[in-house]
């Protein structure tokens, strides 16, 4: 132990007294001056969720009365630190972790009311989705951007936006980021404070690089875990440290890819974690079960982390207690809290390449100088600019000179493309492998190019080009080609099979409000036949031949479920007329006409108390004039349970057969009860009724009324919903299944 000088008894006494309590020497070189209070860092570690621990040590260290004046940390470390060196305090900090939806904020999973309507319309169907960089098919740099994280820590330390120098926060402040391109740990002390902390945090191939003044950095913990040489240089003379690091993993722990990955990493900054320790004069160490990873038992690490802290309450008030007696130091105020709107003189747009800046100042709707806006605003913009699909990510950031602070929007525009591919099965349209191909950018500023593959013994090529005038406005062109089987049934009896072929393409513009409503108008030609596996029917012989139609159509459609698949809340909706016209001069006019197809489509998800969401839904359509009838694609089928078909206005009925049920004139409505029973498993009782009829006259006769009813049972697998439904109706004397897996195309 190396010798402490200390002029003065009942100082020496006092030194005797913090020698015992820490069971560590205060360094020689640190030894204050006669009358003066020693500094106290804090440093806490880097170790995933289990840093939710640092709560119940902030607690303590408050109740003891020992004031904090230095602060650093590493990855989760150095945004608790982040935070208390703020001011914000152990609960609202506590409160702040458990607001959280960890699983989806780790994930980037941004609410579908930002996600463009047509990201939504022809995405959310790939198991997998590889991007195309440089003429190549690859891998990306990581797992996610970070998009909602970064949205997080501006929010959090948004009253700091205007800082440059962490010296000048209510605790000096500096956290650890590795250098990706030399492996050095570098000391992040200035500049915009939430992105340090980002790049602080950034997990090698979980979180992308970030690049910070000049620096490409991943995470700090690669290297220096414990930064408690740093926090000792800014002038901290007693050090107390949270560590929450497991050490090295025995070989059956080493399970899991976070688990390989965290081992690798353990071995580049044993070294810094050594020097740390011979550093370190109190340290709380917290030795846990839970993994770097799991985020979502964050009230069980709280809890721990308070267990523990509390174990060295008697140190930590000695400490205080001590230090006071040489000279007494309040605590400072712990009350930040997230501004709720922001000053700033300009807007700046980096990273732009392919599309306008108008594009961007668009959606912020302002258009003067000495901005203000709400946070929540700023944020759902920047969420909006994400959800278009054409960046990678776009984080925002404050820069303040000569008294201006200038918004940054940092726009990573995503590369010409990327290609999917899923798997598909129901019992209607049989098996199916999906591949998919998405391209922004690549044929004219601000386009998109959505093309979907369907190969098996129903294929389907979809392919949709829009050209977009701002963020709202689109004119499109599509092509669709499609060839599927459906029965021919009289009662239950099946008698005979028709085989459709379609080749159509469409002219439409489109407007969009909100991500959520698309109206659309426009003009289709279609090109098609049916063909009768046995002649049976001889008024199918007119369409044995391919024939031409011309449809003229305007359609309001809208998506505000919060989820594609087992929504919670939301509706969909399609509202559609159209008048569609024989162009094939083979047809007489005493089989097909000119005529007026009308047809609403509806569904709304009603969240209940518990896991229950109410599903009632209808459908509703008709021909204008009875006397003229539109080809059979453009009448309504009943049948089957697929989530879509080829044809938007053949729709599923619970126990009935594919388009067992044919007419122009429909109304159905459904009931159906969701229940979420555990995790990804969902139960769904459902219950149909309706008719669909060839003739007005009939639709409202008892005789011809249709009831199912069925019970699904779900899992939300990697690949899709996984699906199997028992079922029956008075259609049919037998009970059904219905099986669907994978995402529908």
């Amino acid at each position: 132990m190396k010798e402490i000088r200390w002029p003065g008894s009942g100082k020496l006494l006092v030194m005797l007294g913090l020698l015992l309590i820490t069971g560590t020497p205060l360094l020689a070189q640190s030894v204050p001056p006669q009358g003066k209070r020693p500094t106290v860092g804090l440093v806490l570690s880097g170790g995933g969720a289990k840093g939710f621990a640092y709560v119940g040590l902030l607690r303590v260290i408050q109740e003891a009365g020992l004031p904090i004046d230095y602060i650093g940390g590493s990855s989760i470390g150095s945004i608790i630190g982040g935070l208390y060196a703020l001011g914000y305090h152990p609960d609202t900090i506590a409160k702040m972790i458990r607001s959280q939806d960890w699983s989806s904020l780790l994930k980037d999973n941004t609410d579908r009311k930002f996600i463009a309507y047509e990201e939504k319309e022809y995405g959310e169907k790939s198991i997998v989705k590889l991007p195309i960089r440089n003429k190549k098919l690859g891998l990306g740099s990581s797992m996610y951007q970070g998009q909602e994280i970064n949205l997080l820590l501006n929010q959090y330390f948004s009253p700091a936006y205007k800082i440059y120098d962490f010296n000048k926060l209510q605790t000096p402040f500096i956290c650890i980021g590795t250098d990706l391109l030399n492996g050095n740990a570098i000391v992040l002390n200035k500049g915009y404070l939430p992105m340090a902390i980002r790049a602080s945090m950034s997990i090698p191939g979980y979180f992308s690089p970030t690049d910070y003044l000049g620096y490409y950095l991943v995470d700090g913990g690669v290297v220096n875990n414990y930064p408690v040489k740093e926090v000792n240089e800014m002038g901290a003379r007693i050090i107390v440290g949270g560590d929450v690091q497991s050490g090295l993993y025995k070989r059956e722990q080493l399970n899991s890819i976070t688990a390989i990955a965290d081992q690798v990493t353990s071995f580049a900054r044993m070294n810094s974690n050594r020097v740390g320790d011979s550093l370190t004069n109190l340290k709380v160490a917290f030795k846990m079960t839970y993994g770097m990873m799991d985020f979502e038992d964050y009230d069980s690490i709280i809890a721990f982390g308070e267990r523990v802290a509390r174990s060295h309450f008697n140190e930590i008030k000695a400490l205080a207690d001590s230090l006071n007696a040489i000279e007494y130091k309040p605590l400072k105020k712990y009350e930040a809290r997230p501004l709720d709107s922001v000053q700033f003189d300009n807007i700046i747009i980096r990273g732009n390449k392919n599309l306008h800046t108008f594009y961007f100042t668009s959606l912020f709707g302002l258009n003067k100088n000495n901005y203000k806006m709400a946070i929540k605003d700023l944020q759902n913009t920047i969420r909006k600019l994400y959800g278009s699909g054409y960046f990678e990510h776009v984080f925002y950031s404050f820069e303040t000179h000569n008294g201006r602070t200038d918004l940054v929007i940092e726009a990573l525009e995503s590369g010409p493309g990327s290609l999917g591919a899923g798997l598909h099965f129901d019992n209607n349209y049989n098996v199916g492998l999906i591949l998919s191909g998405s391209f922004r950018n690549v044929l004219g500023r601000n386009s998109k190019l959505f093309a979907d593959l369907n190969i098996g013994p129903d294929p389907r090529l979809r392919v949709v080009y829009l050209l977009g005038f701002g963020g709202k406005a689109a004119l499109g062109l599509s092509a669709d080609f499609y060839e599927f089987k459906f029965g021919v049934y009289k009662g239950y009896e099946k008698v005979n099979q028709i085989d459709f072929t379609n080749y159509k393409g469409s002219l439409f513009f489109q407007y969009t409000f909100k991500n959520m409503i698309n109206l659309k108008a426009g003009f289709d030609y279609e090109y098609f036949r049916f063909h009768q596996d046995v002649a049976v029917d001889t008024t199918l012989y007119k369409y044995e031949y391919f024939t031409s139609y011309g449809t003229v159509f305007l359609s309001l459609n809208a998506d505000s479920r919060d989820r594609a698949y087992f929504p919670r809340r939301g509706v969909t909706m399609t509202l559609r007329g159209e008048y569609v016209m024989p162009l094939s001069k083979n047809w007489s006019e005493e089989l097909f006409a000119d005529a007026g197809v009308f047809y609403l489509k509806y569904e709304h998800n009603i969240p209940l108390p518990g896991k229950f969401v109410l599903q009632p839904g209808l459908f509703a359509g008709g021909t204008l004039w009875e006397d003229n009838r539109p080809p059979l694609q453009h009448g309504f089928g009943a049948g089957g349970l697929c989530n879509r078909n080829y044809i938007d206005q053949y729709v599923g009925f619970t126990g009935v057969q594919f388009i067992q049920k044919f007419g122009y004139y429909s109304a159905i409505v459904r009931l159906k009860l969701q229940y979420n029973l555990y995790k990804n498993f969902y139960l769904t009782l459902r219950g149909d009724a309706g008719t669909d009829e060839l003739e007005f006259s009939q639709v409202y006769q008892p005789k011809n009324l249709m009831c199912g009813y069925g019970l699904t049972a779900s899992y939300n697998s990697i690949i899709g919903p996984v699906e199997i439904t028992l079922m029956g109706s008075n259609m049919n004397p037998s009970p059904m299944v219905f099986v669907n897996i994978g995402y529908s195309f």
